[in-house]
This record gives structure tokens, C-alpha cells and sequence, in this order.
């Protein structure tokens, strides 16, 4: 099954590296910015963070704020996908960071170490949570804080029906590119069937977190969770 799930999402990442910050910041109207802010203000709830982890950090949009924000601290940051760890490591060279170490490996692999801080920016819907979430309580230092994002499928009819209009066009104009032609048959439906805010809140309660928080971001098209261990 794991590996199932990993060959899903190298399937429809593939060759996307280069152009996925410029289309996940058309793609959420904007909204990805903010969803990161949100990430970084609740990660400064820990006030001298030595090691943070960065789970599925992609091209790097989270592991930079995080650097930035904690120039001291030492990041660790993993991604399945190479080629989107080479554009990581291209991009903070390029801003001058020194403070991350990227890895080529799956979030259910990470198991070992010690973090004050783990985030995961759009890794919910596509991993087995009780096994990433297991492992984070033991590698989660006390006192340390989770923070886990993803889009979620609108509850409210209005947004709802916003929210399936607004894919009726961004389907097609993602198919028109070779690159994203994958993710646009697979990720609305993805994102429609995905229960993983509630797989991932049980999955905190019977790992022992506590503080368990969910916000709703705006127009109900993603949400954060965030606990403490």
C-alpha cells in the first residue's frame, strides 16, 4: 500500500518541479502565501526551537520561511520526489540559507532524530497517517508542536459549488500543460474523497498529543491541524 501511494505521487509530480511554486501560487489565487504565514505563526508558539523537521517540503516555499524566521535553528527537510529537492537546494543558494539539510525520502520513513517543530505543507491526503503521526510522537521532543496542512473539499453548499466551478476551469487549463496534464485528472477527486483531518486528529489522540487546534481557512478550501506532544 505504501508503495502504492508513492508511486501515485511521483506519477503526477513528475517533471513538475520547475514550475510548481509559480502554479501552486496561480492555482490557490494567492492563498498558498497566506497558508504558510499561518504555518509560521503557529510554529513561533515555540519559543527556542533547535531542530525543526519539514515534512514533504516540495521545492522548499515552507522550509525558506522557516529558515527565515529561525535563522538559528537547524531544518531538516525531506521530499519524495528529487527532483523537487535539486530546485530546493538551487533556490537557498540562491537566498543564502545554510541552515537546512534536504533528504530524499517518504514521511513515513522519517523515524529517527529529535524536533521541537515537525510541519507538513500538502502531505495529509497522500500518506498513511498512523504510521507518519507515530513516528512523529517519538521524535517529537516534549513540549514540541505539529503543525499539518492540506486543501480540504468546502462543507458549506455556496463554497461548495464555487469551489467545483472554479475546477471546472482550472481542470482543463491544467491538462493544456504535459507537466501538470496528471495532477489535473487526479487531484480534485483526491481532494473531494481525502477524510484526513479526521484520520489525522484520531491519529494525534491515540499517539498522546494534546492542544489538538483545526482552523479553517478562508472559503473552506484547506485547513490546518496543529498539537503539541
Amino acid at each position: 500500500m505504501e508503495n502504492n501511494r508513492h508511486s501515485f505521487v511521483k506519477r503526477i509530480f513528475s517533471e513538475t518541479g520547475s514550475t510548481y511554486e509559480l502554479v501552486v501560487a496561480l492555482t490557490t489565487l494567492g492563498l498558498d502565501s497566506s497558508w504558510k504565514k499561518r504555518i509560521v505563526h503557529i510554529a513561533q508558539g515555540h519559543k527556542n526551537p533547535r531542530n525543526i523537521l519539514d515534512l514533504a517540503c516540495g521545492t522548499g516555499i515552507l522550509t525558506r520561511a522557516l529558515a527565515r524566521t529561525f535563522p538559528e535553528s537547524q531544518i531538516t527537510a525531506v521530499d519524495l520526489q528529487e527532483e523537487y529537492i535539486r530546485q530546493a537546494e538551487k533556490k537557498n543558494r540562491e537566498y543564502g540559507i545554510a541552515t537546512v539539510k534536504f533528504q530524499v525520502k517518504s514521511a513515513e520513513s522519517v523515524c529517527t532524530g529529535e524536533y521541537d517543530i515537525i510541519t507538513a505543507s500538502y502531505l495529509p491526503k497522500y500518506v498513511n497517517l498512523d504510521v507518519v503521526i507515530e513516528n512523529c510522537s517519538k521524535i517529537l521532543r516534549p513540549e514540541g508542536i505539529i503543525i499539518f496542512h492540506d486543501f480540504i473539499y468546502p462543507e458549506d453548499p455556496l463554497l461548495r459549488a464555487l469551489y467545483d466551478g472554479y475546477w471546472m476551469i482550472l481542470g482543463p487549463l491544467l491538462w493544456l500543460s504535459c507537466t501538470w496534464r496528471e495532477m489535473s485528472r487526479e487531484l480534485k477527486s483526491l481532494i473531494a474523497e481525502t477524510h484526513w483531518v479526521d484520520d489525522l486528529r484520531k491519529a494525534l489522540v491515540s499517539n498522546g498529543f494534546r492542544d489538538i487546534t483545526e482552523e479553517v481557512q478562508k472559503f473552506q478550501t484547506a485547513a490546518i491541524i496543529s498539537a503539541r506532544n
